[in-house]
């Protein structure tokens, strides 16, 4: 701006003091017109120009924003992905984890398990005998052992002792001539 002026102001200077002679003058005027057009005309250009350049000044400070601003969106989104990742990559560890205790933990106690079924196996007789032992057995009384040998003796199947029919040659204490509380003598065996 400020060279603008100052050729402006050359011209007039030059063209006062040229300004004796007419032809001259009028030549020199024409020049100093013609000067002061080509140099409004370059002001024009040079004023566009810097319009050009300061609307492209704005569109590539506005492409940058717009560039920071996808590129800020963009390291959210990997910021929120990689977190998520991390998560994810924490649960597989845990999960992880848990499948080697398992692994781990599942023959401890499917031994504990064998080792007490055998136990248990070990102790039941025992507990069985144990039982049989604790139950009160009251001894028969001579008068039920007396019936219960005498209905034997009598029925036609004997249960306590072997029936004549099955075994002729031996024989039943009802066969005897003597009674139960003697002993047999040698000839009647």
């Amino acid at each position: 701006m400020e060279k603008r002026t100052l050729r402006i102001t050359l011209t007039l200077i030059l063209l006062t003091s040229i300004g004796c002679n007419s032809n001259e003058n009028s030549r020199v005027a024409e020049l100093a017109t013609q000067q002061l057009k080509r140099q409004a005309d370059q002001n024009r250009r040079m004023s566009e120009l810097q319009q050009e350049v300061a609307s492209g000044s704005r569109e590539l400070v506005e492409a940058d924003a717009n560039a920071r601003q996808e590129m800020v969106t963009l390291q959210r989104e990997m910021q929120t992905e990689r977190n998520e990742i991390g998560h994810q990559r924490d649960q597989l560890e845990a999960e992880r984890r848990e499948i080697v205790d398992s692994r781990n933990r599942d023959p401890i106690i499917a031994a504990a398990i064998t080792r007490v079924a055998f136990v248990v196996v070990s102790l039941l007789p025992l507990l069985i005998c144990w039982l049989l032992l604790q139950q009160k057995v009251e001894p028969a009384d001579k008068y039920e052992i007396t019936e219960l040998l005498l209905e034997d003796l009598d029925s036609a199947e004997p249960r306590l002792m072997p029936s004549a029919t099955s075994k002729p040659d031996k024989r039943r204490l009802t066969d005897l001539p003597h009674s139960p509380d003697t002993p047999p003598t040698e000839e009647e065996n």
